[in-house]
């Protein structure tokens, strides 16, 4: 499946605002305008990964621990990625929770 030039954009501008939210600038915003996705589309875009840094940071200051299917999940999405980031000849991001890692 290609990404188009829309998705690409808003995928990096997620990323960003997940590792580093404090780094953002209006010229990030500009490039998902500039990629066809409206203000309200934006907006969207903040709330659904705020929402899910939310929840990751609700789990992980608990101390919660996921169930193997969970684990099972993470790792064949990651999998997936590292598929697509060597198709498209970009680094994985870190792994700091060692997802990747067999076991």
């Amino acid at each position: 499946m290609e990404l188009t030039k829309a998705e690409y954009a808003m995928l990096e501008y997620a990323e960003k605002l997940t590792l580093t939210p404090r780094s953002m600038t209006e010229a990030d915003v500009q490039k998902l305008r500039d990629a066809g996705w409206s203000d309200r589309d934006i907006l969207d875009i903040v709330h659904v990964c705020a929402y899910f840094n939310f929840r990751v940071r609700v789990v992980d200051g608990l101390g919660l621990e996921l169930g193997n299917w969970q684990i099972q999940r993470a790792r064949a999405g990651s999998e997936r990625a590292a598929r697509l980031a060597q198709e498209r000849g970009v680094p994985m991001p870190s792994d700091p929770w060692r997802v990747r890692q067999a076991g």
